[in-house]
């Protein structure tokens, strides 16, 4: 029961991703929300990013259903889920602007 619970959070989590990234792409802004730094953020890549985070966090919580797939599909999963993660990352990181010392 404690699984399928957190399984869900989790699921809600990656489609709060998905509509940042969607509001991001659509408006071409970032989201008001205060845990959103809007001080450099191209919000194209960030948009981008959220999107490709989602697909983490979906992968995430398809683990415990991978469990009855044959061991090559379930191994692609994760290789997806993680190699997303890290391409969000980078796109993000990128879309900070440069700072310049003085």
């Amino acid at each position: 029961m404690g699984l399928e619970a957190v399984q869900w959070i989790v699921l809600g989590v990656g489609c709060f991703n998905v509509a940042l990234g969607i509001y991001s792409l659509a408006t071409d802004r970032l989201p008001r929300l205060p845990f959103v730094w809007r001080g450099g953020f191209n919000p194209r890549r960030y948009g981008w990013a959220q999107l490709l985070m989602a697909v983490f966090v979906f992968t995430v919580a398809l683990g415990p259903v991978m469990m009855e797939a044959p061991y090559e599909l379930s191994i692609a999963v994760i290789f997806l889920g993680f190699g997303a993660f890290i391409a969000g990352i980078c796109l993000m990181h990128s879309g900070k602007p440069t700072q310049r010392s003085s």
